[in-house]
């Protein structure tokens, strides 16, 4: 049996661990956002700017690593357990006790979204929810509405758009919109 011994210079190990992290960023879907945030692997939810699903080449989506810029999993939701209303025109999401249904959806660009039921006791906020702490985004196309039955909004930018109740985020009344 032929035995061979390698031995590495501390500037190889060096370069070779930042090869790794940088195949591991683009293979996992994860790298720095452009607002300088960090994905987090394993985590039940990211911030959706802070990880891609990698993919093959192409400029980096909306913070991510050369893919399409949609996060791994946020809200709960990822694109590939998405309901997928890429075909519809309009999609609505309409809400009772403490679930949106559905709760994550793929849409495609320009399709309009409607948000149905009690804002008043289900104030809806565009936003991420990580255990049990949410954060509004204050970039998100989902307006914050505390009242009425209806809010109606079109997506023009493919990305992962995330949302949740604020008054029961902490009991999973949250989802995310995966627009294509």
């Amino acid at each position: 049996m032929l035995k061979a011994n390698f031995m590495l210079r501390s500037s190889e190990v060096d370069v070779l661990a930042v090869a790794l992290v940088a195949v591991l960023s683009m293979v996992m879907g994860c790298g720095e956002g452009e607002d300088g945030s960090k994905c987090q692997p394993g985590a039940e939810t990211v911030a959706p700017s802070a990880c891609g699903t990698g993919g093959s080449g192409g400029s980096a989506g909306s913070g991510g690593s050369a893919g399409s810029g949609m996060p791994v999993m946020v809200n709960g939701c990822d694109s590939s357990m998405a309901i997928d209303k890429t075909n519809d025109a309009t999609t609505t999401i309409s809400f009772a006790g403490i679930e949106y249904t559905p709760r994550c959806v793929r849409i495609r660009t320009g399709s309009v979204v409607v948000f149905s039921g009690n804002f008043a006791s289900h104030p809806l906020v565009g936003g991420t929810v990580s255990g049990s702490v949410a954060t509004p985004d204050p970039g998100s196309p989902v307006p914050p509405k505390s009242g009425g039955a209806e809010a109606m909004l079109t997506l023009s930018n493919p990305g992962a758009v995330p949302y949740y109740c604020s008054l029961h985020a902490s009991s999973g009344m949250m989802g995310a919109i995966f627009v294509e």
